[in-house]
Formats: structure tokens, C-alpha cells, sequence
């Protein structure tokens, strides 16, 4: 059903028209009627007809006018002029508008009427085809969301070769220069009291948030797979990939604050390296995998009330690492033979098992550094190794030969560095606050592991080295903020954060007041 309204200084047409079409068999609802030009426009910015019916001779305001507004505040509106014969001067004009009919005085009903219904006619061709354009738009998203989650699942899990990536990237992105994967993981809590449903809906308001703040300050491309969400970070100016991780950072945590409000979830995540080669970006996503575990497994650590579910993969590896750290070659042996058999064999895929071969690796790995103070970091031939391992027996042997020689290295480098070394990660805390800094980037300047740094800073400051890097941005801003001089945009990315809303959540929860309100109370005289 459609709205008109009715626009002549005559009443008696105006009357006669309501008449006819109210006792029409038309799909018109409501009618509204105006005596002049100027009228007609403020009853029409009330009314929003459908179809108006405009006198072209008025006073003031005539009806060609009229009709100009009215089809600049919406296009769509459908016009019909009535005229006199000798008012066709008019014609070329109202052409120009976009009039749909003219009805020539003295009209018959019959007549009237059958223009009216042209224009309704048009009105639900015109919703057809809007309906059409938008069922479209809508089947165009799915197939491109579609494309977008097997691109990056395939990417990450190294299911395809550079000739299928150049496919892809024809159709979705033009063209790749250099990118990196970033893993963010969801967790669960052993006593989860969300059932699925719920839980789901928690996952894609996350992603659905997370992609919304992400788009239009970098490219990316996302897919989401149960409760990991991978993310492909592509063409960057080289520079600015160290701000790019900080404003993920950022945006993950602010997401993650908002969605802890409905269900408190451990949220995780880690970066990969970059890499020029759409078909070597599986090993980007496996380090970022590999380092959001670890970032799990500090989580569980260092949170005595947090209660998550952890994989029998990272399970059976912290045995694997105790065994090596107690020297223990016999059970060495034996938990890796277990997680070759039951976790990386589970798949007969010898492609799937290289993945889960470097992914092993580089979990290895982290837990090395985090358990003990040896600095430890995947050799980059393991790459070309993997690739050429062929067959369950050979994965096995590299890896026997791979645990011996870290047991060898351990041994060798067991020492006892004083804690006056924490003083070094201090100065460098104050000298690069403004730049990402990590745990595990202070951890490697002072030559000790990330766990041990950690626990080794905790014990020392009685603070944990995120709540003392906040402390520490928190104060340099509020220095910035007594001068008075620079915004607090500024401020934000002066003190190390890349998100204003966020540095401004940061700010509230530790002063309890906004950085502007600080600023205004401070400046502000007694």
C-alpha cells in the first residue's frame, strides 16, 4: 500500500480527486493534500508520499518547482502533472524532473484512475528489482565471505600453491606484496556455564566486532574456524607492521573487554613473521598459533582463578619439556614417540603432518624458553627439512636427533644470572614504552626466557610486567596531559598505544577518570 498526496490551489479538485481514489480499488492508504508550493514541501518532509499529484499553474511555489524538491528529497517518488492544454509549454521541463504522467484537465475518472495505477505499477517494479538488487548483494557477501574463509583456512594450513593464490587474489584483493598471519584463539573454561548457542553467538559478536574495528585501518582478510579466528594481514608499508600488531593489540583487547561483559572467556592470540609467498604463510599462521598457546599457558600460570581447557598437545609437550630440563632422556623419548602417534600421525595427510611438525617446533620451542634461561629459537632450516620429509619413520628420527641436541644445549648453558639484571629490563621499559614491547622482547634483551623473566620480574616489583608497562604509559601521560599542549590522540600514540578509545579505557581504569577529565581537573583553578 502506497501514500499520495494531492497538490492544487482549487479544493473542489483537490476533493474530487480524494473522492475518486477513495472509491478505487487502488493500493493507496493514506492521502494528504496541500493548497500551494510551500505547503505541499513541509507536508511532504512529514507525510513522505509515494506519489504526489502536482498542479503545474500555483501561486507562489508552481508545481515544476515542487516537483524538483520533492524528487531531491526522494528520488524514488513518482509525479504526476496536471495541466490544461495550453500548459504543454511546461512539458519539456517537467520531462527534466522526471515526471512520470501528466493528467489533462478535464480528466475522466477511468483516465485518472489508470494513471494513478501506472505509477503504482512502477513503484512495485521499481521494490522488485530493489529486492532483486539486495537478495544480490546479499548472495555476493556469502560467496565472497565463503571465498574468503577457504582462502585463508587454506593459507594457514598450507593447502595452496602460488598459481591458486594468484586466482584468488585476481578476484578478491588484485595483488599481494608481503603479509603475515595472526592467530586469535577463544577459550574455554573447564566450568563453561554458556551452553553452544550462546557460546556461538559470543564468537561471531567477537569476530563480527573485531573485523568492524580492523576495517579500514589495515588489509586484511579473516575466516573463523570454531573457536580460532585467523587473520591474514597483507600489504604494508614495511615500517608500519610493528604499529599495525599494536592497534590488533589494541583492538582484540577492547573487543575482548566488551565481550567479557557477557561471558568471562580467556581470549588469546599470537603474530607470525612475514613473508613475501602467498604458499609460505603457513608458516606464519603456525608461529602465530604457536605463540597464542603460549600465551594460553601464561595465562593459566599466572592466574590462579582461571580454569581453561588445555589440549592434550600442550599437555603432553610441558611433560615433554620437564623431562628435558630433568635430563630424563628414557622419558624424553617416550612422550615424543606418544605425540607423533596419537596427535601428529592423526592425520595420514603427510602435507597436514608437516604442519603439525612445525607447529610442534615452534611450541617446542617457546616452552624452552619459557621454562628455562635458555634462549632458544627454531632453526630456519627446519623449514626446508619438513619439506623434505617423507614418511612417518623419517619425522621420527629428525625429531630424536632434534630433542638430543637441545638436551645437550640446556645442560650446557644451566646458570644463575643475578637479579641485578632486571635493572637492565627497567631502563629499557623506560627508554621504549612508546614502542610494542613484549614480555618476550625485554625477556631476550636481558638474555633470560619469558617465563623466567617473569616470574623473576613479578617476584622482584610485586607487579606483573603488562600491569607495570601500563603503569608506566599511564604516568608519561599524565605528564603529557599537565602541559596542556597535545591532544589526547596524540598522547596515545606518544605513550605506546595505537587506539585512542582504548588508551582512554586503559587511562579510566587506572585514574578512574577520563584523560580529558584529568586534564581539565588539573588545569583547571582552585
Amino acid at each position: 500500500m502506497y501514500k499520495l498526496l494531492i497538490v492544487d490551489d482549487e479544493t473542489l479538485e483537490r476533493e474530487a480527486l480524494r473522492y475518486i481514489i477513495n472509491n478505487s480499488e487502488l493500493q493507496i492508504m493514506e492521502i494528504a493534500e496541500a493548497a500551494d508550493g510551500l505547503s505541499a514541501v513541509d507536508v511532504a518532509k512529514k507525510f513522505d508520499p509515494d506519489i504526489a499529484i502536482l498542479d503545474i499553474k500555483m501561486p507562489g511555489l508552481d508545481g515544476l518547482e515542487v516537483g524538483h524538491i520533492l524528487k531531491k528529497q526522494k528520488p524514488e517518488i513518482k509525479i504526476i502533472f496536471m495541466t490544461a492544454f495550453d500548459s504543454f509549454e511546461y512539458a519539456h521541463e517537467a520531462i527534466k524532473i522526471g515526471v512520470e504522467e501528466f493528467i489533462v484537465k478535464p480528466a475522466s475518472k477511468d483516465k485518472t484512475l489508470e494513471i494513478i495505477e501506472v505509477c503504482i505499477q512502477k513503484l512495485e517494479n521499481d521494490k522488485r528489482l530493489q529486492e532483486q538488487k539486495e537478495n544480490l548483494e546479499v548472495k555476493l557477501n556469502q560467496i565472497s565471505f565463503y571465498l574468503e574463509n577457504e582462502f585463508v583456512n587454506s593459507v594457514a594450513n598450507g593447502e595452496i600453491d602460488e598459481q591458486d593464490a594468484d586466482e584468488y587474489l585476481k578476484f578478491m584483493v588484485n595483488e599481494f606484496i608481503e603479509g603475515f598471519g595472526v592467530v586469535v584463539e577463544i577459550g574455554v573454561l573447564n566450568q563453561q556455564k554458556a551452553n553452544t548457542l550462546h557460546r556461538n553467538m559470543i564468537n561471531k559478536r567477537f569476530v563480527d566486532k573485531l573485523s568492524t574495528l580492523l576495517t579500514g585501518n589495515i588489509k586484511f582478510l579473516m575466516s573463523q574456524l570454531k573457536n580460532t579466528i585467523y587473520i591474514l594481514v597483507f600489504n604494508y608499508e614495511p615500517d608500519e607492521r610493528l604499529n599495525i600488531i599494536r592497534t590488533i593489540e589494541d583492538e582484540i583487547h577492547m573487543v575482548s573487554e566488551d565481550v567479557n561483559e557477557q561471558l568471562d572467556l580467556p581470549i588469546y592470540y599470537g603474530f607470525g613473521e612475514p613473508y613475501k609467498q602467498i604458499s609460505s604463510l603457513w608458516k606464519s599462521f603456525a608461529q602465530a598459533k604457536a605463540s597464542a598457546r603460549n600465551m594460553l599457558i601464561d595465562l593459566v600460570d599466572n592466574a590462579d582463578d582461571v580454569s581453561v581447557n588445555i589440549s592434550s598437545t600442550d599437555f603432553k609437550e610441558h611433560e615433554l619439556c620437564v623431562s628435558i630440563f630433568n635430563g630424563n632422556e628414557e622419558e624424553m623419548i617416550r612422550i615424543a614417540d606418544y605425540i607423533l602417534e596419537t596427535i601428529i600421525y592423526a592425520n595420514n595427510d603427510m602435507n597436514a603432518i608437516r604442519l603439525r611438525l612445525y607447529e610442534f617446533f615452534i611450541l617446542l620451542n617457546r616452552y624452552l624458553n619459557k621454562e628455562s634461561q635458555l634462549k632458544h629459537a627454531v632453526p630456519d632450516h627446519i623449514f626446508d627439512d619438513i619439506k623434505d620429509i617423507e614418511s612417518q619413520g623419517e619425522a621420527k628420527r629428525y625429531i630424536h636427533r632434534y630433542l638430543y641436541g637441545i638436551l645437550e644445549e640446556i645442560e650446557a648453558q644451566k646458570d644463575n644470572k643475578t637479579t641485578t639484571v632486571l635493572d637492565k629490563a627497567i631502563e629499557y621499559i623506560e627508554k621504549n614504552y612508546d614502542q610494542s614491547i613484549t614480555l618476550e622482547d625485554v625477556a631476550f634483551e636481558i638474555g633470560f626466557s619469558t617465563f623466567y623473566f617473569g616470574k623473576m620480574f613479578k617476584k622482584t616489583y610485586k607487579s606483573s610486567f603488562t600491569d607495570y608497562l601500563t603503569h608506566v604509559r599511564i604516568a608519561k601521560a599524565k605528564d603529557l596531559l599537565r602541559i596542556g599542549q597535545l591532544t589526547v590522540k596524540d598522547i596515545t600514540y606518544r605513550v605506546g598505544y595505537m587506539d585512542p578509545n582504548y588508551f582512554t579505557r586503559v587511562f579510566k581504569k587506572s585514574e578512574g577518570i577520563t584523560p580529558t577529565e584529568y586534564r581539565t581537573k588539573f588545569l583547571s583553578p582552585e
